[in-house]
């Protein structure tokens, strides 16, 4: 699990979630103070702002033009970050702010939205159904911003999708949604309405149906994004990066 803490708010690395980033996009925001990786046995120490899972002690790290930082963190990747992913800035996105009271704290996404995915739970990128009415999509964003969040407690269902939110500059944000709680991760607890939306959208009538979805669903492929758990602590992260290899 590949994370960041500044502020009290601890953020998880995204994979190819980002648009294109030039340096004129970046502002110096901090620089990583310690990394666990190497240096961390005891599984109750706390995770701390400056903390890094992996990356290097001095490690810049830049705010995004367009982006609030609260939201989204960049880090431009060495040579062997390059080397492995192709991906010249790593982007990280805020999961856990136990101070963040409404769906905005969380997501810096009004007026950027172009539409809405509802992706399979098996990978977590096969897209089921969509949301592309401009009306409806503004809706739904603004019931993800002015929703009450609560991360106190794991508020997880059984009935599990991915919301795949398309953003105009070709980014996107991929949370775990589960439609029998209405929560968006993490902690974001949506009114009746967005779930009614949503199993509108995977009626049978709206919903995708070709060959690559049924063959998608019917794979062992397991979607690499976390979905629950405060992660605060050196065991939390272990048990949060079990989750992702299993």
């Amino acid at each position: 699990m590949d994370f960041i803490k500044f502020n009290d708010i601890t953020y998880l690395r995204v994979i190819n979630k980002a648009a294109s980033i030039n340096d004129q996009d970046l502002a110096f925001y901090d620089e990583i103070k310690f990394s666990l990786y190497g240096n961390v046995n005891d599984p109750s120490y706390r995770i701390k702002n400056g903390d890094s899972a992996f990356l290097d002690k001095g490690t810049p790290v830049y705010s995004l033009k367009g982006y609030s930082p609260s939201f989204r963190l960049v880090v431009k990747g060495n040579q062997q970050q390059i080397n492995n992913s192709g991906e010249l800035f790593l982007v990280y996105e805020a999961d856990t702010n136990l101070n963040a009271r409404t769906g905005a704290d969380l997501l810096d996404i009004e007026g950027k939205v172009e539409y809405i995915g509802i992706n399979s739970k098996i990978d977590g990128k096969t897209e089921l159904a969509s949301i592309r009415d401009e009306k409806t999509v503004a809706e739904l964003v603004r019931m993800i911003l002015k929703a009450p969040v609560d991360q106190s407690t794991d508020k997880s269902g059984s009935e599990q999708y991915f919301i795949d939110i398309h953003l105009k500059d070709g980014s996107e944000i991929n949370r775990c949604y589960w439609l029998d709680t209405n929560v968006l991760s993490r902690g974001i607890l949506l009114p009746n309405e967005f779930a009614e939306a949503i199993r509108a959208a995977l009626s049978p009538s709206t919903m995708t149906t070709n060959t690559e979805v049924t063959s998608a669903l019917r794979s062992n492929s397991k979607p690499s994004i976390f979905c629950n758990g405060n992660i605060s602590t050196l065991v939390e992260y272990t048990q949060a990066a079990t989750v992702l290899e299993r």
